[in-house]
């Protein structure tokens, strides 16, 4: 037995000190640093043929600089009225599925919650195994929400993955500040929105993140649910259409290499919601607020 330890000792020891030597941090930063520029690089391409004029596809700076792809966008009329249902649909889809999320995940967090273990079994199964599309639009028909916003929000209302962070999380905020809210005399209701949500804000903001993201970018829901009813087509639907359109049916005299540098434009428009509010979400991802939150 001492042996054995011994031998662990020093494997232990011997990655230590690969993982601090100069060497491996070299390379590791080497390594994150090409990482990082292949995944940004296309982001690069993208923003500099928005600013670029006709025949410049494939670049990375800018060639014959031009707002003209911005200001085509700024007079399109179905481009705003797209825009205006992703921001509806994402604003009351994200509030609605983290109020439901955290709610269900505060009941299952409690050890003397009925059924807790059947319960959680029934909501893995649902995310490792999906019905699929067509009993999922057959439910959506059934409940006559096809060919409205409410197809685009409730069905994917409950994320079970985030769900289970949000339960994770919850399960390691000590006890005492329920039980502090309980001597108080507030209810269930009161101690998880008086208490526990301040608490959990950094997993909140973060689940709320994830969640605002999966809103915006989904257009399977409206292709499969929505159909013809383009007044209800989100952001990312519109954009699909217009690069699978025919750019002679937009415009006769536009040419096919200036739409490309057009459809530039609406990407990084779509990206930049989601990008202004990335930096005010940043900060709970790293704030602890339960520290120092219960007094020994």
């Amino acid at each position: 037995m001492n042996t054995v330890k011994m031998r662990k000792t020093e494997k232990t020891k011997q990655g230590n000190r690969i993982g601090d030597s100069p060497l491996f941090h070299t390379i590791n930063t080497v390594v994150l640093i090409l990482t990082a520029f292949v995944c940004i690089l296309p982001f690069f391409n993208v923003l500099a043929t928005a600013f670029s004029t006709a025949g410049y596809e494939i670049n990375f700076l800018p060639k014959g600089f031009t707002w003209f792809n911005f200001k085509h966008i700024l007079t399109d009329a179905g481009f705003w009225r797209a825009l205006g249902v992703s921001v509806m649909v994402t604003v009351v889809g994200t509030c609605l599925s983290v109020l439901i999320m955290y709610a269900a995940a505060y009941a299952l967090s409690k050890e003397d919650f009925p059924l807790r273990r059947g319960i959680m079994i029934f909501f893995i199964i649902t995310m490792v195994f999906s019905a699929g599309m067509v009993p999922n639009y057959i439910l959506v028909k059934t409940l006559g929400l096809t060919r409205t916003p409410w197809a685009l929000i409730l069905p994917s209302v409950v994320q079970v993955y985030n769900m289970i962070l949000i339960k994770s999380y919850l399960e390691g905020v000590p006890k005492e500040l329920e039980e502090s809210a309980k001597i108080d005399g507030a209810n269930s209701l009161q101690t998880m929105f008086k208490v526990m949500i301040p608490v959990s804000l950094p997993c909140v903001a973060s689940v709320s993140m994830f969640t605002a993201v999966s809103f915006w970018n989904n257009y399977t829901s409206a292709l499969l649910y929505l159909g013809t009813e383009e007044k209800w087509y989100p952001l990312s639907l519109y954009i699909l259409n217009y690069i699978q359109s025919d750019p002679d049916v937009l415009n006769p005299t536009m040419e096919n290499i200036q739409k490309a540098n057009i459809e530039s434009a609406m990407v990084i428009f779509s990206i930049l919601p989601i990008l202004l509010i990335y930096p005010f979400v940043l900060k709970f991802f790293t704030k602890g607020v339960t520290v120092g939150s219960v007094k020994g």
